[in-house]
């Protein structure tokens, strides 16, 4: 992905401004995205009713009927040993789980189906809270500690990089790794945005996010910045990455959780309580929403996942698909209690606490 590191607003893209498309058209999007949903300590238990979508243009408003199940989805699962797992990331041919209420982190052999691998992160202070893979590492973020590069070939912890406050994302994107804190006793509470440069192992820039403090947010980067969506806020915004300032937002009202977000050069994808919001990030709108089924009450992380196919997986009470093109969400199973999502090329891993279930669509 590129950086916005000019003067350039992130509203503008390369060439004329693109002509408005038909409502669920599929653009390219980056596929470096951060794979796994954080989850922030306790965050997901406070989900309330879901509040609707602000927009300033029409909407075109999708259901998912019941005869659109796609009769071909395929999975195949491996047992987990433990049942409270949080991120998800996969590096390779390992995934990558996080168990925070233990402080470790679990390496599973996706082709030999099985953990062989246990490392310990921390101690019952310092749950990893987030965590991703990028420039051949893990990287893992603790609840009040900092933040640990890993080996994942040898397990070892070959840097920790100290951060301000408390942890609440990180992720990789455009050759750098993001990093976003607390720090509660900040005039009532302030986020930091760092911009960590992995071949230098140096945090190049750290700023603070503009707002009242909110310690749920998370960061997703993409060609137009660095996206941040926060929990209970009406909108997300983009920061340069260069300067780390607010470049430009979509009016998105997020209810009880943080907005997923999957961005892309003509299209960037929201998913909230409300369903899945299609926005353009020239126009600086949202054109159109793809109703999904998500229930909060469930207590589920909601993702946002993209395969290398383009299609889009969403969990929730329910999980779902969304394929190029489609102006339906595929509706695929219940899933209450799944936790996180990681896409795999054309497939993506599920994480339902006790089993890591692969979910792909055969080529027929």
């Amino acid at each position: 992905m590129a950086g916005t590191t000019g003067a350039r607003t992130p509203w503008q893209v390369s060439g004329p401004r693109p002509r408005p498309e038909q409502v669920g058209d599929m653009d390219e999007i980056s596929q470096n995205l951060r794979p796994n949903v954080r989850l922030l300590r306790g965050r997901w238990l406070d989900i309330a009713v879901a509040v609707a979508l602000i927009v300033a243009a029409a909407l075109a408003v999708t259901t998912v009927p019941p005869s659109t199940v796609p009769p071909s989805i395929a999975r195949t699962g491996i047992p987990l040993p433990f049942g409270q797992p949080g991120g998800l990331t996969i590096l390779g041919s390992t995934a990558w789980i996080s168990d925070w209420s233990a402080s470790q982190i679990a390496g599973v052999d996706l082709a030999a189906r099985r953990v062989t691998r246990i490392l310990h992160v921390g101690d019952q202070r310092d749950e990893p809270v987030s965590m991703t893979s990028g420039a051949g590492s893990l990287w893992v973020l603790g609840f009040s500690g900092p933040l640990l590069r890993i080996d994942p070939a040898s397990g070892a912890i070959v840097k920790r990089l100290p951060v301000r406050g408390l942890g609440a994302d990180v992720s990789y994107g455009d050759g750098f790794i993001w990093v976003i804190t607390d720090e509660p006793a900040a005039d009532g509470g302030r986020e930091y945005l760092y911009k960590i440069d992995p071949s230098r192992d140096v945090i190049v820039k750290a700023a603070p996010i503009p707002g009242p403090g909110n310690p749920a947010c998370a960061g997703f980067p993409g060609p137009q910045g660095i996206w941040i969506g926060c929990a209970g806020v009406d909108h997300i915004t983009v920061f340069n990455q260069g300067s780390l300032r607010p470049a430009g937002s979509l009016p998105v009202a997020s209810g009880g959780f943080i907005p997923q977000i999957v961005p892309g050069q003509k299209v960037v994808w929201v998913l909230t309580a409300s369903g899945l919001a299609r926005a353009d990030p020239a126009a600086g709108r949202i054109t159109a929403i793809i109703g999904v089924g998500f229930a909060p009450s469930a207590l589920s992380a909601p993702a946002l996942v993209m395969d290398s196919a383009g299609r889009l997986w969403i969990t929730g009470a329910r999980l779902t698909v969304v394929v190029p093109g489609a102006r339906t969400a595929h509706p695929v199973a219940r899933t209450p209690g799944l936790i996180s999502a990681a896409a795999d090329g054309p497939a993506i891993w599920v994480d339902t606490g006790s089993t890591l279930v692969r979910l792909w669509w055969p080529v027929v």
